[in-house]
């Protein structure tokens, strides 16, 4: 168990990586932020403000209890999961105007968040099962928000800049041309194994109580 200032630490933590994601415009008023914390069997959520500077709002939850809420279920389903962004990314939400998931388009991409970014026809309040989610794969577009993954904090800031760069490009061709361009089928192997490795290590250490590590380079 974590002592009263290591847990305001961690609010800290997840306060500043909201106000990055804000500040960038990734994540806009009432979107959520969610962190694993493996340690004591929980974890952390935060919703973006209104009003700028407004206190945040935090939400603990242990995760042995009644899964309640989206977050939740996911970091039941997927032990990889150490952190969760949830809200209304500009270009990432365009999958569901235009009814598209997106292809590997770029090795940074399937490296990073998976063989491609699933278009899950069901709402972010839905109950029913969210198997569609146990792909392995770190992006999603749901019906009325969109989803993106990390192994911890610091790689989830990271992935949700990546899903906003790759999805603007894509809609943008997709919408030009309809004919998008896929990367070889062995750089996309490769690419997804790495990232499969790193998964498998981060849910042992989950499951162990412990932080994933975040692996330099690519």
């Amino acid at each position: 168990m974590l002592t009263k200032n290591e847990n305001i630490s961690i609010e800290q933590s997840l306060a500043t990586a909201a106000a990055r994601l804000a500040g960038k415009q990734l994540l806009r008023p009432g979107d959520g932020l969610s962190q694993r914390i493996p340690e004591q069997d929980s974890f952390l959520s935060v919703r973006i403000a209104a009003t700028g500077p407004a206190t945040p709002e935090f939400e603990w939850k242990r995760l042995s209890d009644k899964p309640k809420g989206l977050h939740h279920r996911i970091y039941i389903l997927r032990p990889d999961v150490g952190a969760i962004a949830e809200g209304a990314l500009t270009w990432t939400r365009e999958l569901a105007a235009i009814n598209q998931s997106m292809p590997a388009v770029f090795d940074e991409q399937v490296r990073h968040l998976g063989r491609e970014a699933k278009r899950v026809p069901m709402r972010s309040t839905d109950e029913r099962p969210i198997a569609a989610l146990s792909n392995g794969a770190n992006a999603y577009c749901l019906d009325d928000v969109a989803l993106c993954l990390g192994m911890g904090l610091e790689r989830l800031l990271l992935n949700v800049e990546i899903l906003e760069k790759c999805a603007e490009c894509f809609v943008l061709a997709y919408c030009a041309t309809a004919n998008v361009k896929r990367i070889p089928w062995f750089v996309k192997f490769m690419a997804n194994g790495r990232l499969k490795k790193d998964q498998k290590d981060a849910a042992a250490r989950h499951l162990r109580g412990e932080r994933s590590i975040m692996k330099a380079g690519y």
